[in-house]
């Protein structure tokens, strides 16, 4: 994976002429979108021919080294989209509040690709945390004979069935780092790629404080499954180096 700076340009970002731009752009009417990333992709052979990243000038942006106040960080902003650009998601590691008025407000994330920014001043988003990292490893995988990490899955269920769209933690103990994924299918299977090997715990949560549009398409959103109560694991799962753990499953029952 890698990305090089080839100069600047008078194109605008979403101009489709093969380039990946990124740029300002005057969007007032996107009042809670600090920016966004586009891909334009040929529709016949599948290949992406182009993706720009835009940021929203109806906001005031910074790129001092301690942040302003009133001011958006720019390299934090960046550093989010540009992780869309190499094929990543939005984390559910974060939580937030609401805001008087609309919309919310971060009280702590642990990835930059938690899909709310925090406040303007705050330049705590310009660092990768360990569930970017794994993302990227597992979308951009090393030799594995120099890849240290494993994975863990397992299943979610209710009463022995599948819960969709629940939200699976794995947390280290020894190192103190958090890495997550969701349930995709029906039955209620979930992969956690990128773990440092050693004995993890697992929490198992529903995305109940998330706009779930953030995570699914539309068509998912309406089989997310949130009438479940937060679970742990019974016990700790071993994630051994370079191979995966022994399937786990977790139980919930409902609110």
């Amino acid at each position: 994976m890698s990305a090089q700076f080839v100069g600047f340009t008078s194109a605008n970002p979403f101009d489709e002429d093969g380039q990946t731009t990124l740029g300002f752009l005057n969007r007032p009417e996107l009042d809670r979108v600090l920016g966004a990333t586009n891909f334009l992709i040929d529709e016949v052979t599948g290949e992406i021919v182009e993706s720009d990243i835009f940021f929203n000038t109806a906001f005031a942006w910074s790129v001092a080294a301690a942040g302003e106040t009133g001011r958006f960080d720019l390299e934090s902003i960046i550093l989010h989209e540009t992780g869309h650009l190499f094929g990543l998601g939005h984390s559910s590691l974060g939580e937030t509040e609401l805001r008087v008025g609309g919309g919310r407000r971060v009280i702590a994330a642990e990835a930059v690709m938690f899909p709310i920014a925090f406040s303007a001043g705050n330049v705590t988003g310009r660092t990768p945390r360990a569930d970017d990292i794994a993302g990227l490893s597992e979308l951009y995988p090393r030799n594995a004979a120099s890849t240290p990490t494993g994975s863990l899955s397992g299943r979610v269920t209710r009463n022995g069935q599948g819960v969709f769209g629940a939200h699976v933690v794995a947390f280290s103990p020894q190192t103190g780092k958090l890495v997550g994924n969701l349930t995709v299918d029906q039955q209620g299977n979930f992969v956690i790629s990128g773990l440092e090997p050693g004995a993890h715990i697992v929490r198992v949560e529903p995305l109940d404080d998330a706009d779930l549009d953030s995570y699914f398409s539309d068509d998912d959103v309406p089989k997310v499954d949130l009438d479940f109560k937060p679970a742990f694991l019974q016990q700790f799962v071993m994630v051994p180096e370079g191979g995966g753990s022994e399937s786990v499953e977790i139980k919930v029952t409902a609110k």
